[in-house]
């Protein structure tokens, strides 16, 4: 099998192999890839890109990929084509990208969540290189075979309305309060600061970062001191909405506001015809894995979020 460097490969030569990789997500986790798709062939095509292929005699057949963002680097998809997953490739290249983005100047923390990567095996490979790394679900409800009982109730002097622009702020606020001191915020930098939730919210709603913004589910709580809760979704694929992040700030929780926008969420789902819903959480939030348990979702993935830092720093969990 012949290593190569993502900026030696032709976006000619690795068209099959992207193509295969956003059929392959669209089908298994009702995601549509196509905006991932076009931004990696244009970093290979720019010559951009970080990463590394391997291919056979004929063709690419695995690759993977790293990019630079505020005060990390991150690691993309490590996918292997059909006819050669779960072989080793995988770890094979989860270990040359570890090597080589931990090489590169500048990188201080190196993080990544293996919800698109083609064999489970890899989560050795980060966990061998000395990484943080916990469980996460990605879980699904099948809206045509089961729907929550129950409609959406807040309690006394709190209302729902629909999320604006001018929330953003506050938005991203919640967010951020609801995880300090969290082990999402430990192993994931974009729940550690304020302004990293901010960034974080704009990429959801203004970027559309996680699939097109859905105004109809997503919803904002005003509570008797201000703003208490968020949900933010989004449209992954035409038929399946995705709960991207739903939060209680820490004084509100224990109130059924978490479930209550679950459900509105869920009708806004059923009402517009998607025929799905999915979400992820980390294994060990049991208050939120209740949640979703009781309202009906299914694990349809399990995967890894992994957490390095340069020393002589180190990932603190709680």
């Amino acid at each position: 099998m012949k290593a190569s460097s993502l900026r030696d490969v032709s976006i000619a030569e690795l068209r099959a192999l992207l193509d295969e990789e956003a059929a392959h997500w669209e089908a298994e986790l009702h995601w549509d890839f196509a905006s991932v798709h076009a931004a990696v062939a244009g970093g290979v095509e720019r010559g951009t890109l970080n990463g590394r292929v391997l291919g056979d005699e004929v063709r690419p057949v695995a690759y993977s990929y790293y990019l630079g963002d505020v005060g990390r680097t991150i690691v993309g998809s490590i996918f292997a084509s059909r006819s050669h997953r779960g072989k080793g490739l995988e770890e094979q290249l989860a270990a040359a990208i570890i090597g080589e983005a931990r090489a590169e100047r500048g990188c201080g923390r190196l993080e990544c969540q293996t919800l698109f990567c083609t064999a489970a095996g890899a989560n050795d490979s980060f966990r061998e290189a000395g990484f943080e790394s916990r469980v996460r679900h990605y879980m699904l409800l099948d809206l045509r075979r089961s729907f929550p009982a129950g409609k959406p109730q807040l309690p006394g002097g709190f209302r729902f309305r629909p999320v604006r622009r001018s929330d953003l702020h506050a938005a991203a606020e919640i967010v951020y309060r609801s995880h300090v001191g969290s082990l999402d915020a430990a192993l994931n930098l974009t729940y550690a600061t304020p302004s990293a939730c901010r960034t974080f919210v704009d990429t959801l709603v203004v970027r559309a970062g996680c699939g097109r913004f859905d105004t109809d589910a997503s919803r904002f709580v005003e509570g008797p001191k201000g703003p208490a809760a968020v949900l933010l979704a989004s449209r992954l694929a035409p038929t399946n909405g995705h709960i991207c992040q739903v939060s209680v700030v820490p004084e509100a929780q224990g109130h059924g506001l978490g479930l209550a926008l679950m459900l509105s969420a869920l009708r806004a789902f059923d009402r517009d015809g998607l025929s799905t819903a999915t979400l992820s959480v980390t294994a060990g939030n049991e208050r939120a894995h209740r949640l979703y348990d009781v309202l009906g979702f299914d694990v349809l993935r399990e995967f890894g979020a992994h957490a390095w830092l340069r020393p002589p720093g180190q990932i603190e969990l709680p």
